[in-house]
Protein backbone atom coordinates (compact mmCIF):
# COMPACT_ATOMS: atom_id res chain seq x y z
CA UNK A 1 0.00 0.00 0.00
CA UNK A 2 1.10 3.41 -0.71
CA UNK A 3 1.83 6.48 1.70
CA UNK A 4 -1.23 8.78 1.35
CA UNK A 5 0.20 12.55 0.34
CA UNK A 6 -1.46 15.06 3.46
CA UNK A 7 -1.53 18.54 3.39
CA UNK A 8 -1.03 21.04 6.79
CA UNK A 9 -1.69 24.48 6.46
CA UNK A 10 -0.49 26.75 8.80
CA UNK A 11 -3.35 28.91 10.14
CA UNK A 12 -3.13 32.45 8.63
CA UNK A 13 -5.90 33.85 11.42
CA UNK A 14 -9.09 34.93 9.94
CA UNK A 15 -8.33 34.48 6.72
CA UNK A 16 -7.71 30.66 7.18
CA UNK A 17 -11.08 30.56 9.26
CA UNK A 18 -12.96 31.89 6.43
CA UNK A 19 -11.52 30.43 3.96
CA UNK A 20 -12.51 26.93 5.71
CA UNK A 21 -15.66 27.74 6.90
CA UNK A 22 -17.97 28.98 4.15
CA UNK A 23 -20.88 30.94 5.03
CA UNK A 24 -24.04 33.53 3.75
CA UNK A 25 -23.16 35.94 6.32
CA UNK A 26 -23.04 38.94 5.29
CA UNK A 27 -20.36 39.97 7.48
CA UNK A 28 -18.00 37.46 5.44
CA UNK A 29 -17.20 40.89 3.28
CA UNK A 30 -16.33 43.09 5.90
CA UNK A 31 -14.33 40.35 7.52
CA UNK A 32 -12.11 39.89 4.35
CA UNK A 33 -12.64 44.14 3.65
CA UNK A 34 -10.66 43.92 7.77
CA UNK A 35 -8.48 40.90 6.69
CA UNK A 36 -6.86 42.70 3.74
CA UNK A 37 -6.67 45.93 4.74
CA UNK A 38 -4.42 44.23 7.81
CA UNK A 39 -2.69 42.04 5.09
CA UNK A 40 -2.40 45.04 3.11
CA UNK A 41 -0.73 46.80 6.41
CA UNK A 42 1.72 44.07 7.46
CA UNK A 43 3.18 44.21 3.28
CA UNK A 44 3.95 47.75 2.86
CA UNK A 45 5.70 48.02 6.13
CA UNK A 46 8.03 45.37 4.97
CA UNK A 47 7.93 46.82 1.85
CA UNK A 48 9.36 50.16 3.40
CA UNK A 49 11.87 48.06 5.65
CA UNK A 50 13.46 46.28 2.84
CA UNK A 51 13.17 49.49 0.02
CA UNK A 52 12.45 52.66 2.55
CA UNK A 53 9.56 54.86 2.14
CA UNK A 54 9.07 55.08 -1.21
CA UNK A 55 9.59 50.90 -1.46
CA UNK A 56 5.52 50.43 -2.29
CA UNK A 57 5.72 52.91 -5.31
CA UNK A 58 8.64 51.61 -6.60
CA UNK A 59 8.68 48.15 -6.61
CA UNK A 60 4.48 47.30 -5.82
CA UNK A 61 4.13 46.00 -8.76
CA UNK A 62 7.69 44.11 -9.85
CA UNK A 63 8.78 40.91 -8.88
CA UNK A 64 10.94 43.02 -6.01
CA UNK A 65 7.46 43.29 -4.95
CA UNK A 66 7.20 39.75 -3.72
CA UNK A 67 10.24 39.10 -2.38
CA UNK A 68 12.42 36.07 -2.24
CA UNK A 69 10.79 32.67 -1.80
CA UNK A 70 11.57 31.86 2.45
CA UNK A 71 11.49 35.93 3.10
CA UNK A 72 9.17 37.94 5.03
CA UNK A 73 7.98 40.29 2.30
CA UNK A 74 7.17 37.25 0.19
CA UNK A 75 5.22 35.84 3.23
CA UNK A 76 3.59 39.33 3.67
CA UNK A 77 2.98 39.25 -0.12
CA UNK A 78 1.42 35.79 0.02
CA UNK A 79 -0.83 36.63 2.85
CA UNK A 80 -2.14 40.17 0.62
CA UNK A 81 -2.44 38.03 -2.14
CA UNK A 82 -4.84 35.60 -0.67
CA UNK A 83 -6.89 38.45 1.50
CA UNK A 84 -7.26 40.37 -2.10
CA UNK A 85 -8.65 37.12 -4.19
CA UNK A 86 -10.97 36.24 -0.83
CA UNK A 87 -12.22 39.89 -0.78
CA UNK A 88 -12.93 39.56 -4.29
CA UNK A 89 -14.70 36.48 -3.79
CA UNK A 90 -16.96 37.72 -0.97
CA UNK A 91 -17.58 41.20 -2.76
CA UNK A 92 -18.93 39.39 -5.94
CA UNK A 93 -21.19 36.79 -3.23
CA UNK A 94 -22.75 39.54 -1.61
CA UNK A 95 -26.13 40.94 -2.04
CA UNK A 96 -26.36 44.05 -4.11
CA UNK A 97 -28.38 46.53 -3.31
CA UNK A 98 -30.88 48.21 -4.87
CA UNK A 99 -31.98 51.84 -4.76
Amino acid sequence: MGRGSRRTFRPIGTLNQMHVQPSTSPDRLVLTEAALAAADRVWRAEMRRNYGPDGVLTYAFSPEGQGDLGTSLRRTYEARRVAVALWRHERHRAPRLVT
